[in-house]
């Protein structure tokens, strides 16, 4: 695990007999794999991290794509798959992410494979409890079984998914976009976690970006939002984490949250869901609520995952409530404890 940060290094060797608290060495990768030419151009893009089964999140989300006044990508970052833990379900989420372009996550990593060396392969840290990363594993377990029973409707459903890349290159007018799941060295990575973006070293944040050769890093993984503008050598450098797409982000706010990157500002059509932004390279990146049916959600995660369920025990208070995290938490203005979230 040599590509990452020498403190995830250490918290993975320190636990590493505890599945869910490491991550395999494969998911490390340099800044400077992302210094390639884009992988394709988009003049409007929407990063989707964190749906985590929430189809009803999906279809409003491909309604806003439809306001849009220029043709839209919608790009996945990985953990769209998580509560979907039944065999309908799983096969119903991955007909829609296949229409749209997709990286994995280490929940599509993980439930592809056969090993529980590394559990659900989030790479806690140590701020999140024992009992809250044991039960992550629990549910990674269980969604790895729905998807052995997917494939017989689905054929190779876990090989595709452990063939999906790690990162992307999105060329959006003149800024080069990399896309990733954690952060700039590990697809479990978590220093673009809001607390991480906002600490006082940031030299190392800085060099990745002359390292990629990006104007801006769009990840999610971590599970809560935040952004941070950076002064770079090239100017000026942007990352952005859209926390999760499928599930609550803000105290009182259940709805998701995605990342619109574009060479045009948001339309009026969609203006209201706008939640804040910055502008970076001549592109605007922009924070979008996505407002889907809380009803239909709540009837299906409930379905498969009833009270006192690993998934119930863990997420169902913030499905309702929303985390302890606030716009001020996201954009840095307020200085708190370390935090993290269920991811």
């Amino acid at each position: 695990m040599a590509a990452l940060w020498p403190e995830v290094i250490e918290r993975s060797e320190a636990r590493a007999g505890r599945p869910g608290r490491g991550c395999p060495a494969s998911y490390g990768y340099s800044p400077r794999v992302l210094a390639r030419a884009a992988d394709f151009r988009s003049a409007v893009l929407y990063v989707v991290g964190g749906l985590y089964g929430n189809l009803q999140a999906l279809l409003e989300i491909e309604r806003m794509v439809g306001l849009e006044t220029e043709r839209a990508t919608l790009i996945f970052n990985g953990d769209f798959h998580w509560f979907d833990a039944e065999p309908r379900w799983c096969a119903d989420v991955e007909r829609a992410v296949i229409r749209h372009e997709a990286l994995r996550g280490n929940v599509e990593s993980e439930a592809a494979g056969d090993d529980d060396l590394h559990g659900c392969g989030c790479a806690y840290p140590a701020s999140v409890p024992d009992d809250d990363v044991d039960r992550s594993n629990q549910i990674l377990a269980r969604l790895r079984g729905a998807m052995r029973e997917a494939e017989t409707e689905l054929p190779g459903l876990r090989a595709r998914l452990a063939a999906l890349p790690m990162h992307r290159v999105v060329q959006v007018g003149n800024a080069r976009v990399g896309i990733v799941h954690g952060d700039a060295w590990s697809l479990a990575g978590w220093r673009f976690a809001h607390d991480a973006l906002h600490g006082p070293d940031d030299e190392p944040l800085r060099r990745a970006f002359e390292q990629s050769a990006v104007d801006v890093f769009a990840s999610s993984h971590t599970c809560l939002p935040g952004l941070r503008l950076f002064e770079t050598q090239a100017g000026e450098g942007v990352v952005v984490n859209n926390g999760a797409a499928g599930m609550a982000n803000f105290r009182g706010d259940r709805r998701g949250l995605i990342t619109r990157i574009a060479t045009l500002p948001v339309p009026a059509a969609l203006a209201c869901l706008r939640r804040y932004g910055t502008e970076t390279a001549g592109v605007y990146i922009d924070a979008l609520a996505v407002p889907f049916s809380t009803t239909a959600w709540d009837q299906r995660f409930d379905a498969v995952w009833p009270a006192g369920s690993p998934a119930a025990v863990s997420y169902r208070r913030r499905l309702v409530d929303g985390p302890d995290h606030s716009v001020d938490d996201a954009l840095g203005r307020l200085v708190r404890a370390q935090c993290a979230a269920t991811a």
